[in-house]
């Protein structure tokens, strides 16, 4: 450990003086700065959830905030979030966290996905830092508005945080009535660069799809952290989904088009949908808030009769309450024109 390292570690530790007590996800009392205003998530899931409540107390990333996986538009996230540094992350498919570069920000507090298959690892590792973490429950959609409040209440926004856990608590109780008696509509989750890397049934990358009331037609036990589990097209013949949800545009545009993949039943009959992904994906990569809004996106493709619900009136209201933006019925439009 150089001198500069533990010298940094002293000043962290020198602002957390004034302190609070908060009991976090895994029943730990965690003592806190009484005002906390720099934090990080180690991980995508917590870094959105940050967001959700008070942006401007994140000090970092864990990727470029316009990534592959998302369309994140500054006029929904404003400068300040696109333009925060990447401090990297414990869990692959981008920079590497160091922790030196972390402490140098010097952070008040490190959220922790608890439901995270890397969960000890990483708490090993910031606790070399003397950084105090909380644990936040965030794997199942119903785990969202207890995340929501656990988290608020350690960085010192509850109203905020109570505002979101209840929205979600009502949208999350709408669409587990409404699917609960309908037979799961069986899908398959088009991922890679060719649709055929894909996810087990029982992974977290599927939680979204899963409580909409879908089935994954691919059953499995998730061999890694990223997923993305390959199989062969013969294999997703045999599988013939009802529905098909895609990850990447260029990957549906190529399948709608791909006279191979007309052989499916899914495509034969236009149940082919393009994941929304602005400005962070609605579902997965990472999951993340915005699967109050994914899996009611989701319930009117597997469930149209079921849930039966003003999809334009819904995105409209989701993103004026996370995000402050009154979208026009046009905007609505195209964040949902899936199948140009």
């Amino acid at each position: 450990m150089t001198a500069l390292f533990r010298l940094l570690i002293l000043i962290v530790f020198a602002l957390n003086l004034q302190a609070k007590t908060v009991t976090d996800a895994d029943g730990h009392t965690v003592t806190l700065p009484d005002t906390t205003d720099r934090v990080f998530g180690s991980s995508p899931p917590m870094n959105y959830l940050i967001y959700a409540l008070n942006p401007e107390k994140m000090i970092g990333l864990n990727f470029k905030a316009k990534n592959p996986n998302n369309n994140a538009d500054e006029k929904l996230l404003g400068k300040y979030f696109v333009s925060l540094p990447v401090i990297g992350s414990f869990h692959g498919g981008g920079q590497s966290i160091n922790l030196e570069t972390l402490i140098a920000y010097k952070p008040q507090l490190v959220l922790v996905w608890e439901d995270d298959m890397m969960v000890q690892t990483v708490r090993r590792e910031i606790e070399k830092i003397h950084v105090p973490t909380i644990m936040i429950p965030f794997r199942k959609v119903d785990d969202m508005p207890k995340a929501f409040r656990l988290a608020g209440e350690a960085i010192g926004e509850t109203k905020r945080a109570e505002t979101l856990a209840k929205y979600s608590e009502k949208i999350i109780r709408d669409v587990q009535t409404k699917v609960a008696k309908a037979k799961p509509t069986r899908y398959y989750y088009a991922e890679g660069v060719d649709g055929l890397s894909t996810e087990c049934d029982t992974s977290f990358h599927v939680e979204a799809l899963n409580f909409a009331g879908g089935e994954n037609v691919h059953k499995c036990q998730q061999s890694g952290l990223l997923g993305l589990e390959k199989i062969s097209f013969e294999t997703l013949l045999t599988y013939n989904p009802d529905v098909i949800v895609v990850q990447n545009r260029a990957v549906y545009n190529d399948l709608v088009s791909d006279p191979m993949w007309q052989n499916l039943r899914a495509v034969k009959t236009g149940r082919i949908h393009l994941v929304p992904t602005t400005p962070f994906n609605w579902i997965d990569r990472p999951p993340s808030f915005m699967r109050v809004i994914g899996i009611q996106w989701l319930a009117t493709l597997f469930h149209p009769k079921e849930y039966a619900i003003d999809l334009n009136r819904q995105v409209q209201e989701f993103y004026d309450l996370f995000f402050h933006v009154k979208l026009t019925n046009q905007q609505t439009q195209k964040l949902l024109g899936v199948n140009p």
